[in-house]
């Protein structure tokens, strides 16, 4: 009997899974010199908006560590891809997400980033992936995201807060391409800077006409919108993705067509992915148990959003972004192999 990829996959990271939980069980010579029972800490780590994806797995996260160490109790807090860094640096938060790109960003003093960022460590790769796509009624006249710009359509659009990953990249976006949030007033249109829930109701409600989302399949805002209103999803123009890659270092990826109702294509568009970072000063042992608990019990974290669904453990300790390991997170990956 034969396997499609998505099968094949599945076992692959089945066993690979179960090796590493073979070798987690086992104590390593880090973990050895560690007495885990006595684990304890009270940390305050940033998600990303709430009910977004960041935030979402960030709670996944604070909820399988705390189940299987409850004298580490991790809360939860709204944030951001890009200010989490900071924040992150000066000591507010313990742990953050944010992303692959924001980080290599952020240690290259471009884009949003003009600081050094010493005391931030990076943790663990999440290993989702999420497309940035701008999502607008049916009868919007553009059939590409150059076209908003190019054809100066008056529109009521919707995106985060300013200064969040997702604002930014979609303002930096259009300021590429000789538009802005300001030029979109010009042409008689408007940006509310909104969650992605109010966003769906202002649509809903005809008070605006698309969303500049950051988006992965199945994402619970998405499914609501499409189901209740005929929507489209604009490809991005090549040359657009070719030099946003170039000049920030956006992978380029598709979103499989049927995610959505009514979206009968795929969608390529540029791609990041998530990383855990934390605070150079978390002590190692706190992040070891962290880690520990995430890779042995994987499946559980993984139930938290569908965009978590290709988390492997042994996958852990790769692509995690421009930041240095935590030397905690060193320590584990080393125990199980991950790393040399």
């Amino acid at each position: 009997m034969s396997m499609n990829r998505r099968e094949l996959l599945k076992s692959v990271g089945a066993v690979g899974g179960a090796l590493l939980a073979s070798r987690v069980a086992g104590p390593g010579a880090a973990e050895a010199a560690m007495d885990l029972s006595k684990v304890s800490g009270a940390l305050r780590a940033g998600g990303g908006t709430v009910g977004g994806i960041g935030y979402v797995e960030m709670t996944g996260f604070a909820k399988t560590v705390g189940d299987s160490y409850p004298s580490i109790r991790i809360s939860v807090v709204p944030g951001g891809w890009i200010g989490n860094i900071p924040r992150t640096n000066k000591g507010e938060l313990d742990l953050a997400s944010t992303t692959r790109i924001m980080t290599k960003l952020a240690v290259e003093k471009q884009g949003a980033f003009t600081d050094a960022y010493p005391n931030v460590r990076a943790v663990m790769n999440v290993q989702d992936e999420y497309q940035f796509i701008a999502v607008v009624r049916k009868d919007v006249p553009a059939n590409t995201v150059a076209d908003l710009v190019k054809n100066k359509v008056p529109l009521k659009l919707t995106t985060l807060a300013k200064g969040n990953a997702t604002e930014w990249i979609w303002r930096t976006a259009f300021e590429e391409m000789g538009g802005g949030w300001d030029k979109l007033g010009e042409w008689g249109g408007k940006m509310s800077h909104v969650a992605w829930a109010d966003g769906v109701n202002l649509i809903k409600d005809g008070h605006a006409d698309g969303i500049l989302a950051v988006v992965t399949g199945k994402i619970g805002w998405l499914v609501e919108l499409t189901t209740a209103r005929d929507m489209k999803f604009l490809p991005w123009d090549q040359d657009l993705l070719d030099h946003l890659s170039k000049k920030y270092g956006f992978v380029q990826a598709t979103l499989p067509a049927g995610e959505f109702k009514g979206q009968t294509e795929p969608v390529k568009a540029p791609t990041d992915g998530g990383v855990f970072i934390a605070r150079a000063e978390l002590p190692n042992d706190v992040v070891y148990a962290s880690l520990k608990a995430v890779a042995e019990n994987s499946a559980k974290f993984k139930t938290f959003h569908p965009a978590l669904a290709p988390f492997k453990p042994q996958a852990m300790a790769e692509h995690t972004g421009g930041f240095p390991l935590h030397e905690g997170a060193r320590m584990f990956y080393r125990d199980t192999g991950s790393l040399k």
